[in-house]
């Protein structure tokens, strides 16, 4: 079960970064981190809401809602370096960067703390890093090879933080306990949205920006910020349930298998092509992710 989960929240996050790297094309990442994150707010507001009415949510504890404010003052920042990179750059180069060092984070983690994966699985850790250079060293676009912010080691270093912050992510909602029900992403969100506003605000009176995602809306802007922080909430939700139900060694590695279902969408919608050092790059992590997957 906790593997099906597992699985089922790489597809969710994948595709919420998809919509969020659309979404950053068009408007700054900043503004819709904020609106994804302010959308999956409300929508956990209404869902405590709702589980409260029918008489099964569990009581908040310290720990909880502690564990949900260090993720919410994290989260914010991996998300928007990503959407940053993805709009930056090809989302075939920096969701699966990210990917792969959000898996290792977590497996380093389990580690340290006792658990002993098989020699395959420790060889699946090494080709994981390895794909990462592989992956990175292809072309930037063209008409980004004059910008600063668009070169491949701004990318690649990007999508490394990113990643780094999501598996600290990862690693903190491991610990939430058994019967946490959605406290620590409740207190999270609501951490998330404070900070982004107050960070924003600051940026914008430093450098006057528009807080909407865009000063005039574009086709489908806010449908794609809608869909990021909807799939976005969806898939902590259900990586919560996985933890409680898994190791997070296994679970935390197939949760970030999530660059498949991003690559596969910007195939399909955005005609995105691999090169073959991607492709070969692409191939190792899969194997990778998955050989950490079998402790």
């Amino acid at each position: 079960m906790a593997i099906l989960l597992g699985l089922l929240v790489a597809l969710t996050y994948g595709s919420g970064d998809f919509c969020g790297g659309i979404a950053s094309t068009r408007s700054r990442p900043s503004a819709v981190v904020i609106g994804a994150f302010s959308i999956s707010a409300v929508l956990l507001i209404l869902a405590t809401v709702g589980w409260w009415v029918l008489g099964g949510l569990p009581p908040a504890t310290a720990h909880d809602l502690w564990i949900g404010v260090v993720v919410g003052a994290i989260g914010p920042v991996a998300v928007g370096l990503l959407y940053r990179g993805l709009a930056l750059g090809r989302m075939s180069v920096v969701a699966p960067i990210t990917a792969v060092v959000a898996a290792v984070v977590p497996f380093a983690w389990g580690l340290l703390h006792g658990e002993r994966p098989s020699a395959v699985a420790v060889a699946g850790a090494f080709a994981a890093l390895v794909a990462v250079g592989l992956i990175s060293s292809a072309p930037a676009h063209p008409e980004n090879a004059a910008d600063d912010d668009g070169t491949p080691i701004s990318l690649v270093v990007t999508a490394l933080v990113s990643g780094l912050g999501f598996g600290v992510v990862f690693v903190l909602l491991a610990q939430a306990s058994s019967d946490a029900g959605l406290w620590p992403l409740f207190s999270a969100r609501l951490v998330a949205v404070g900070l982004s506003v107050v960070g924003f605000a600051i940026w914008v009176r430093i450098r006057p920006q528009p807080l909407r995602p865009n000063l005039v809306p574009v086709a489908g802007t806010w449908a794609a910020v809608a869909g990021a922080g909807a799939l976005d909430v969806t898939a902590n939700a259900i990586y919560l349930s996985a933890t409680q139900r898994g190791l997070l060694s296994i679970v935390a590695v197939l949760s970030s298998l999530y660059p498949a279902s991003t690559v596969i969408l910007a195939r399909v919608f955005l005609n995105e092509r691999l090169h073959r050092s991607q492709l070969i790059g692409l191939l190792l992590a899969a194997a990778g992710v998955v050989a950490m997957a079998a402790t």
